[in-house]
């Protein structure tokens, strides 16, 4: 049994020995990349409470492109309700920063019903989608100022406040809510409001809650809620005491609740996990989730409500 097992492994070595000798030589493989033909990719992502609405209108490009996608500029996008009740336009002179934007007077504005997109642009096929914007959340959230004290090896006892959240699980739809906290805080010296600032939320041993690479905030959802009872009640975070974020507690606190649309979190979904990819260069890729026509770029929908912290 020695015998075989040294043979094992000086075989195992000749394998190696050669396999890198082969290496080091080279072998080229031609691979044949099929024609591009461009395509639009378009991504337009609006909220019910948004001042400004921005859609992303570009051109596909072949990886033997050395310039990759171009901004499109010309295009017409169109939101509209049913079949012909245009809601919002945007056309070449709202083409701004390699974008098309519309500011408003309020907002967005929250829709009940089918939405669609379409986006027409001089020597492409035009593109569709449709979205739906959610309901408006509803929120019952508890929050403990200096309520939880955890030890961290980086910074020993860490004081954090804890907020506890309750949100609407409905049977017959897919819930999901992007979660952010926000402290407003003033200069100690001149008293000048220096603005909201997004605090850093952090979870434990809940599956339910996700971090958001693309945005920092949280991502809750019910298809990660197999198996708790209370499908998406007492959701509990923390964030590091915000007395201490400016060396002083803040003035206010507020807390964004959006609900997005199934094809929005998928979206954001896959967004993360192509940020999360790490460096296997041999993994296989991830694909990015689109519900445009042309297969590239996403529109999405969502509605927030905002809880003021006391």
């Amino acid at each position: 049994m020695k015998n075989n097992s040294i043979l094992s492994i000086a075989l195992i070595a000749t394998i190696s020995f050669v396999s890198c000798d082969r290496f080091a030589d080279g072998v080229v493989h031609e691979v044949a990349f099929p024609e591009h033909t461009p395509r639009l990719a378009v991504t337009v992502i609006a909220g019910d409470s948004d001042s400004q609405l921005v859609a992303q209108v570009t051109s596909t490009a072949s990886v033997l492109d050395s310039a990759g996608p171009q901004p499109v500029a010309g295009a017409v996008i169109s939101l509209s309700l049913g079949e012909d009740a245009i809601v919002y336009t945007l056309g070449e002179e709202d083409f701004v920063d390699f974008a098309y934007k519309l500011n408003f007077d309020d907002t967005f504005g929250h829709f009940d019903g089918m939405m669609t997109l379409n986006v027409d642009a001089p020597g492409f096929d035009p593109v569709t989608a449709t979205n739906m914007m959610p309901p408006i959340p509803e929120v019952t959230l508890t929050y403990e100022y200096r309520g939880d004290t955890t030890n961290s090896p980086w910074f020993g006892e860490l004081i954090q406040d804890v907020y506890t959240l309750d949100l609407v699980n409905h049977s017959d739809v897919d819930d999901s809510y992007l979660i952010y906290v926000d402290a407003l805080y003033i200069d100690a010296f001149t008293l000048d409001t220096l603005g909201w600032d997004q605090v850093w939320l952090r979870t434990q041993n809940d599956q339910r809650i996700l971090e958001d690479p693309i945005t920092g905030g949280l991502i809750v959802s019910d298809k990660n809620a197999t198996g708790w009872s209370n499908g998406l009640a007492d959701l509990t975070f923390f964030s590091k005491s915000t007395e201490y974020e400016k060396g002083e507690a803040p003035v206010a606190l507020r807390m964004r609740v959006n609900a997005l649309s199934p094809e929005l979190a998928k979206f954001h979904e896959s967004a993360g996990d192509y940020l999360s990819g790490g460096f296997d260069f041999f993994a296989e890729p991830t694909l990015m989730y689109s519900n445009i026509s042309s297969g590239f770029g996403c529109f999405g929908l969502s509605s927030q409500t905002i809880v003021e912290i006391e």
